[in-house]
Formats: C-alpha cells, structure tokens, sequence
C-alpha cells in the first residue's frame, strides 16, 4: 500500500518528501498568517512552547540536537517511521536543523508584525537563528539587522519623548534639522542606542558577507548608519554655556566627559567593524553603493574618511576603467579636502598596480587625468561667434595609451550586470561588466555647439569594437584621427556641457535610483508576486549615463533617436481638418511667445492669481484655448509609424513609459516636465526624460509653482488612443505604483542616503523660471535640512497618501462659491488604484494647469 510505496522510495526521494511535508505545513502557516490569526500560524509550526533562553543557553552540538528532535516531532506521522529510517541520519539531521531554523525566522516576524513577545524575547530568537543555528544564512542576519534598526529608531522616540515633554508649540518648526539633532543627543547620551548600533553594523555586514540577495538595502543602510554614528561630535558647543568655561573637576563635566569617552569608544568599534568588512564584502557589491562613499570622502571623523578611501581605492584598483569615472572629478574638485582625497585615491591604486606589475593599469589611471582635463576645456570653451554651431578642437592624446583603452562613459558599459554582483571577492572587470560594449578610437575635432542658453558641445567619439587594438590608426598616418577611418563600427555621441546654476551631480543620483526600480520592474528583488505582469507590461525608465568631471562640468550620454514633446508637436498636422484652420497644424500651438495664445493664457492666469476665480479660470482656459487648438499628437504616430503593427506598439510603448514615469516622478517629487525636459525616442515611442535638477518637490517652491503631480498634457492623452488615461496608462500606472510599494524599503534605503548627500549643492537650480525671493534658496533652516524633509513626504507616498500641497492654496483667497476641502484628509492612505486615480485627476484638473508657468505650455 502507500506505507509499502513510501518505504521503498530512493533516500533522495524521501529527502524530498520529507521537504515538502515542511512545506505544505509552512504554507497553511503563511495562511493563517495572513488572515490575521498569527497565533495559529505559530501553533502549526510548533513554536508557541519553544523555550530559546534554553536553547540559547545549550553548546553548539547540544542546540542542533534540540533542534533537531523539534523538527522530528513537529513532522513525523506514524506512516513516516519506517520510511525516515531509510534516509542517511546525518543528512536528515542537517535538513531538520535548517527547516527549523528557517521556520523560527518567519515566525519571529509574525511575532513582530503582531506584537506577540517583547523586545528581548524577539532579539533572543533571531540571535538563536542569525549567530547559533544558521550563522552562513543571509537572510538571518538581514532580517536580525532591520529589526536592531527598528529597536534603535524606537528607543530614540522614547527617550526624546520623556525630553521633549517640555518643548513649545513653535519648537517643530525646523523639522527635520530637530530630528537629527534629537538622533544624534541620544546616541551620544544612550549606552543602549550605541549598542543597537553596533550590533545592527555587524549583522548588516555579515548579511553582505554571505549573499547579494539585499544587497541594494542592506549595504545602503549599513553605510548610513556607520556615517551618521561617526559624525555625531563626542564634545559638542553647548550653545547654554554662556561663553564661560566649566570647571573640569565639576560632577557635569565630569559626566560629559565620560559620556564623551564611551562615545569614542563606541565609534573606533564602528570603524573597526567596517574595516573587517572592507575585505569580507565582495568589491562589486561596494560599487553599487559608489556615490554614497564618494560624498562622505571629506568625513568630520578623520578614521572614518581614512577607511572610506580605503574602500575606493580597492574599487579603482579592482575596476579602474569604470570607477575612474565616478572618481575623477574629485581630483578638479574646488574644494581642498575632496581634491586631496582625490590624489590619494588614484595614486594609492597606482601604487597597487605598481606592486603587481600591471603597468597598463598605472597608465590608464595616469592618463585619466589628462583625459578629464581635455573634456572639462571642451565643455568650458566659448567660441568667439555666437552664431557659430561648431569649432574645431584637438585631439585627445596622451603617451602611449590610446583612447580605445578607456570604457566610454555610457550607461551600458558602467552597468553592472545584475547576475554576477554574487562574483567572490576575485572577480574583475571582465566578469561583472558587458564585454560587448564597442570603444572609443578618438574623438571627431570637429565639436557642435548646441542652441540652449548653457551652450553645452556634442562631441563625437569613432568607435571601434571592444578588443580591438585600433592599428589602423597608426598605419594611417595621413589621415586626421579626428576623422572616420576603415574598420570604425559606428559613431557615440556625447553631450559636454558647464553647468552655471544646476548641479549635475543630481541628476547622476537620479540616474542611480532610475536603475534600482529598472532592477525592481524587471524582477530582480521584487517582493510583489505579480512580477510576471509588470513584464508583460514591460514597465521600465529609460536611462543615461551623467558623469561629473568637476563641481561644474560634466559629461552625458546622448540619448540617440529622440526629439522633445514641444518639436514633436509643433511637427504634427491633422490631414482632416481645412487647410488654412487653426486646428490642422501645430506650429502654433508650441509657440508660446504667440501673441494670442499668449494673451489668453494671461487673461486665465489673472482670473485667478488677481481676481482670485479659479473655476471660472479653469473654464476660461478650456474656452480659450483648449478647444481652439486641439490635441495633434496622435497624428504623428500615425503619420510615423505606417505599419499598423508598428504603430501599436510604438503607442503602446510612449503609454507605457509615461506611465512609469508619471509614477516614479511623483514619488520623488520631480518637477520642471515642460515640454522640452520630456523626449520621445522617434525609432520606439519610449518616453524619455531629462533634467533632474528640480526634484524632491522643489518646483513647488518656484515663482510660479508647479502643482501637478506630473505632466499629463491634452496631446499625451491623445496620444494614448481613445481611451485615454482610463486605458494602458492607468494599468501601467497602477502596475508602477504597486512595485514601487511593494519595494518601499529599498526605495527609501536608496533615497536617504541622496537626501543626506553633503556633497550635492541643493540651491542650485536650473529651472527656466527666474528664482525669486521665494525660490528655494534663502531661508534660515539649511538646504540639507530641507532635503532631509522630504524622507517623510516620500514615506507618504509610497504608503498612499497624496500629500502634494498646492502653495498657491494659502497664499491666494479664492472668491468664488468654493468650499475649502479639508487638510486632513489629504493624510489618509489610499489603495494604489486609489491613489492612481487621484493623482490622475490633479494632473488633468484644468484648475491645476491653469496656476503652471507659461513656458510649461499646459495646454500642449
């Protein structure tokens, strides 16, 4: 019978068996779990009587063996007797052990999410898990740290709770600026913060030690939490000291001074756990944490900083030809301490290649510096005749190393490719980046010099295919090396450019972040289970490489095949209205200096900002301009795209994309999507945006604010289809949305540590608007506070509230019949459906549009 039929299974079989029964009970658990009725869940594994003080308190050996005759009660029926014995007993001891340890995991975080067992009780089950039963599980240790993280955050609440009770009712109104003080007054005061601290740096860094499973969450964190602990000064100006010195000897300074040396104490430990891990953590997994170790190059704590430029230096000597162009800037910096740091960087790699007698690797950083000099003249030229759309330039040369030898800098061959970051500590180049990306040969010196107000250059750079050692130029030697020559693959374009108000760094950290939710759309560490659907969908952002070559230059990928929503527009016709009509041509409707498009709008705007009628300015810009001058846009798909095939999913692709987009810009709070920062790749239809300058709501803070969530234009909806937003788009949407809440944790593990980027200037801006007194730049609290901010705005949003707060509300008294809507209920999460919707609406409410800068032509 079935007892017969179970005894005479393969042992390999029975190993299976015997999992899957463990299975099948682990997902009744997950069940109950789910429906709320946690004890249960811990019922069906059996844990409610595991008494871990006790299992703790036993040897390694003893432990195992109590784990495993736990598992054996927990699993074995009558039935299964006769078949267990037939499975090896060591490999059924190992097997019972891991399931055990396993199962106790996911019910200590049942426990967690239910509250069932107090702080120690919970510390002591995963420490039993992370340190005595699975200590080579990555997932132990990730999960024991997020929860030390939580009890540290915790712990500060309550202390500053019992300090605070006697704060004012203005005492809030530096926001963030009061949190991190309160942060840092704690952890300098509190035994107990330190040693959560602490402990969370070791779990974090084991976690990376064994696996890159959390890697984009766990290795974000562990650096913050290591910046943020060592720059909180161990002696800091009391402002309450009145000028007058202490006496030494008297019990106060006596006390803070001992406070003082526990703190340092506290923080070369936090050193020396980072400095264990600089070896033990593949080198790969820090390079995708490289801007973050880059911004702290000039740390307060000089261990601190001398440990981070460790950390390069090993990047750069493991990966020069990619690392060196996140870190070249640093050695044209303006700034003393990040130059200085900078030399140390490069000449300590060169030193490294010295060692090992890779001279090419010595020369290629040698040469770095030569090549970052030359693009910086490219970018800061300014030719004689304005008029002028190109000169000539030289050509780049330095002894003995050719061009070829450098990786361009495009976002393909920076990439790191997402299955080898779990390479060991050996890897190279070769395995964790494409080798298929083509090289440059020389650049053309020939150099075009672009229209916009910045004069940025497009450079062209030959290409030739990876490997290949460009021989022709050297046989040639009567042709220019400026020019295309046999055996050349293609052409790369880049775009060079001096930036006077915005700060390119920006928009390479938005590049960074791009990149992570690229990983998230496409599966990798998703936690939602509809990944399959966000594939079909094919959701993604379409990337490009921003590289800095000082505080002000810098060089970016051209993004080929693309033109601007505005050029697109103004290029479409309607072949069905009358020839002389208004409506068949959009040459007009993207000129915004036209006289009567012009007036109209200001006439709507006056309503408003003057008169203080929004509604009947809503009406009048749908009267005035909106009907006049319909939408066109769906024509140039048409008329580009002749193969029916094509042109659906040319359509589909544009949907899609702004779909994505719309949902990833508003979390981030990204504004200025006038119709020149929106691109269209004419070969695809994929959406493409640029300039990432005005971010984290800062728009909100222009002239004339922008108060839509993102651009959602007449022309974008008709471009659509018939349906509108209420077809792909929303789906799309509600697809983006749900990953990006789903993914909350690794979204905010990226973003904090960007918000809290010392290096970035946040009050450069490069908006088309004229900054006024009420720009973003000028108020007491500092920008970095600011910035600071916006975490817990971001935090709303990826748990579903709409929180974008149209200024112009409070600062304009409306006179019309309007009825004021309730703050409050702007802070109620909504589902992502919900929250779609919503932000659907604001981004096609006339009377949003109406309150946009002209030059953002709304009615595009």
């Amino acid at each position: 019978g079935l007892e017969e039929a179970r005894a005479n299974l393969h042992p390999s079989l029975m190993i299976a068996l015997h999992r899957n029964t463990n299975d099948v009970q682990m997902q009744f658990a997950k069940l109950k779990a789910a429906t709320g009725e946690s004890t249960a869940a811990l019922r069906l594994l059996a844990q409610e009587q595991i008494d871990v003080r006790e299992l703790l308190s036993k040897d390694d050996t003893s432990l195992k063996k109590a784990a495993n005759a736990i598992q054996e009660r927990r699993t074995r029926t009558k039935s299964d007797v006769k078949a267990h014995q037939d499975i090896a007993v060591e490999t059924r001891f190992e097997e019972n052990v891991k399931i055990f340890g396993r199962s106790l995991l996911t019910g200590t975080e049942w426990i967690c999410e239910s509250g069932l067992k107090s702080a120690s009780e919970i510390v002591n089950r995963y420490d039993l898990v992370s340190n005595r039963l699975l200590p080579d599980w990555e997932r132990g240790h990730f999960c024991f740290a997020k929860y030390l993280d939580s009890l540290l955050e915790s712990r500060i609440k309550a202390l500053s709770g019992q300090v605070g009770k006697g704060k004012d009712k203005d005492s809030t109104a530096s926001g963030s600026k009061d949190d991190d003080e309160t942060w840092a007054k704690m952890v300098r005061e509190d035994v107990g913060c330190q040693k959560y601290v602490l402990q969370a740096l070791e779990e974090y860094g084991r976690a990376l030690q064994l696996g890159t499973k959390h890697v984009f969450q766990a290795l974000p964190r562990l650096l913050s939490l290591w910046f943020e602990f060592n720059s909180i000064d161990p002696r800091p100006q009391r402002p309450d000291d009145g000028g007058g010195r202490r006496s030494s000897s008297s019990p106060a300074a006596i006390a803070q001074e001992r406070v003082a040396l526990q703190l340092e104490k506290a923080q070369e430990i936090a050193n020396e756990v980072i400095g264990r891990n600089v070896r033990a953590i593949p080198a790969i997994s820090f390079y995708t944490a490289l801007p973050q170790l880059i911004s702290r190059v000039g740390h307060r704590d000089k261990m601190t900083a001398e440990v981070v430029i460790i950390i390069l230096k090993r990047l750069l000597t493991r990966f020069p030809q990619q690392v060196m162009w996140s870190l070249g800037w640093l050695r044209n910096s303006a700034n003393s301490v990040r130059q200085r740091a900078g030399h140390e960087i490069f000449k300590g790699a060169q030193k490294n290649f010295r060692e090992k007698e890779d001279m090419d690797g010595q020369e290629l950083l040698e040469a770095s510096k030569s090549l970052f000099t030359y693009l910086i003249s490219v970018a800061k030229h300014q030719p004689k005749d304005q008029n002028k759309r190109y000169f000539k330039a030289n050509s780049f040369k330095y002894r003995g190393v050719e061009l070829s030898r450098f990786v361009p800098p495009v976002q393909a061959a920076l990439s790191v490719i997402p299955s080898t970051i779990g390479y060991g500590s050996g890897s190279s180049s070769r395995e964790n980046f494409p080798a298929f990306v083509p090289r440059m040969r020389s650049f053309s010196t020939t150099v075009g010099v672009m229209a916009s107000k910045a004069r940025p250059k497009k450079m062209t750079a030959f290409a030739i295919p990876a490997g290949q050692s460009p021989q022709l130029r050297r046989s040639a030697s009567s042709t220019s090396s400026g020019r295309g020559q046999p055996g050349d693959v293609g052409e790369m374009h880049f775009l060079v450019k001096q930036e006077a108000k915005g700060d390119l760094r920006k928009d390479a950290r938005v590049q960074d972040l791009n990149n992570v939710i690229n990983r998230l759309l496409s599966g990798h560490g998703v936690n939602s289970g509809s990944c399959g659907k966000r594939q079909r969908r094919r959701l993604h952002l379409r990337t490009f490489s921003v590289i800095c070559l000082s505080e002000d230059c810098g060089i970016l990928e051209w993004v080929p095949n693309t033109d601007s929503l505005r050029n697109l527009i103004m290029s479409s016709y309607n072949p069905q209205a009358a020839p002389h009509s208004m409506r068949r041509r959009g040459q007009r409707l993207g000129n915004f200096m036209d006289a009567n498009i012009r007036n109209n709008y200001e006439k709507c705007q006056d309503m408003y900002f003057k008169s203080g009628h929004l509604t009947r300015a809503a009406i009048m810009l749908e009267e005035l301009i909106m009907k006049p001058f319909p939408p066109l846009l769906y024509w140039w798909f048409l008329q580009k795209f002749l193969d029916p095939h094509a042109w659906f999913e040319a359509r589909m692709a544009f949907t899609l994309s702004a779909a994505t987009w719309s949902a990833v810009g508003h979390v981030i709070g990204l504004g200025d999507r006038h119709s020149e920062n929106i691109l269209v790749d004419t070969s695809s239809g994929d959406c493409v945006h640029v300039d990432f300058d005005c971010i984290f709501d800062k728009a909100l803070l222009l002239p004339r604010p922008e108060v839509v969530p993102f651009r959602l234009s007449p022309n974008m909806l008709d471009a659509f289809g018939p349906t509108g937003a209420e077809g792909a788009f929303t789906g799309g949407m509600i697809s983006a949305m749900g990953t990006l809440r789903d993914n909350r944790d690794i979204l905010l593990s990226v973003l904090e540590p960007f918000l809290k980027d010392p290096i970035i200037d946040w009050k450069k801006h490069r908006s088309q608007q004229k900054q006024g007194v009420t720009g973003a730049a000028g108020t007491s609290t500092s920008e970095v506070a600011k910035a600071k901010r916006h975490i817990r705005t971001i935090q709303g949003r990826l748990s579903g509230v709409y929180n974008l707060v149209n200024p112009n509300y409070s600062k304009i008294p409306r006179h019309d019949a309007h009825e004021q809507d309730d703050d409050m209920t702007h802070l109620l999460p909504l589902s992502v459906e919900g929250q779609v919707h919503k932000m659907i609406t604001e981004a096609t409410s006339n009377e949003n549009l109406v309150q946009t800068y002209i030059g953002w032509m709304p009615w595009l």
